[in-house]
């Protein structure tokens, strides 16, 4: 079961949702327990307080990583495979592109291809007090109530250069992706390669490698709503060249040809996790505020956004 919940409002500028994920995999779940996490644009932040996972960069096959209580996952431009075993109990924290640098002082691109960065080496002790306390929590609201307040009192000050990152995306989200970054220089009154600094010190990755997720989201929605529409109309539509340069990008980021991962999506695809700020009520289990279906489809947002795919090995 993985159930999302907003944060308060004051920190909504900064992040997307909170996930809580509680899985015995012990259970006779029919899930598999190794997945491919094809990378998205955002940081986020984990908070294990069930059995650890593990994870690696090259394959499934590997000796693969543990990881720690709390950690922290850097911006990913290659997939990533993930083991499950035991009893997940985790609270993930999904920051919006440019939220995390309001709570790391850090230059966002020295996390950039990190998967897992131990928050204890970043706060010390304090790192590994917040999974203990989500773990006696009472409930999730409670969970909600103590992430709200941990992440109120990291707030850093706001950086002015954050507009241009913010414009930026705006502009990105309304193409598809497909926006001319050299138009965004007369709009901003900077260079464009002042903007890739700003955008990697703040996002950890360049605007055009936001806007190929950008894009990358948009192929998955429209598949969503047409599994049937040929992958050489789709990379017309979401504006390349020809398909061949729309079979390398999702190649890079995904791991699988487009050929092969639109039959994984029409067999046996499914969803873990979506973008809270975008679900609509009708995708909630009215048994549970904020509760969302687990491994479903029906939850997807209109549109190109940034979301989180796990895909089944």
């Amino acid at each position: 079961m993985a159930n999302i919940y907003l944060p308060q409002a004051s920190l909504a500028p900064y992040i997307d949702h909170y996930m809580m994920v509680d899985i015995d995999w012990n259970a006779g779940t029919l899930m598999s327990h190794i997945w491919r996490l094809i990378p998205f644009g955002q940081i986020s932040i984990l908070f294990l307080y069930g059995d650890l996972h593990h994870y690696s960069l090259q394959n499934a096959e590997e000796d693969m990583k543990t990881t720690p209580r709390s950690f922290v996952v850097g911006q990913l431009r290659s997939p990533i495979w993930l083991k499950f075993q035991g009893h997940t109990r985790l609270t993930k924290v999904q920051f919006k592109p440019a939220g995390i640098q309001r709570i790391l002082a850090y230059q966002m691109d020295e996390l950039t291809d990190l998967p897992c960065i131990a928050l204890e080496d970043i706060w010390g002790k304090q790192a590994n007090e917040v999974p203990e306390s989500l773990h006696e929590a009472e409930d999730d609201l409670v969970r909600v109530k103590i992430l709200d307040q941990f992440f109120t009192g990291k707030l850093l000050p706001e950086s002015p250069q954050v507009a241009y990152v913010e414009h930026t995306l705006s502009q990105l989200y309304q193409s598809k992706g497909n926006y001319r970054l050299s138009d965004l220089e007369q709009q901003l009154g900077i260079t464009g390669r002042q903007l890739e600094r700003i955008f990697r010190a703040k996002v950890g990755l360049s605007p055009k490698e936001i806007g190929r997720f950008i894009r990358l989201n948009a192929a998955f929605s429209r598949l969503n709503k047409d599994p049937d529409l040929s992958l050489s109309n789709l990379a017309y539509e979401l504006g390349y060249f020809d398909p061949a340069h729309f079979s390398k990008d999702f190649t890079s980021l995904t791991g699988l040809s487009p050929s092969r991962l639109k039959k994984s999506w029409l067999l046996n695809s499914m969803l873990l996790m979506v973008n809270a700020s975008q679900i609509s009520s009708s995708c909630f289990d009215g048994s549970e505020p904020g509760a969302c279906r687990f491994f479903t489809n029906d939850c997807l947002p209109n549109g190109p956004t940034l979301q989180e795919r796990y895909w089944r090995i």
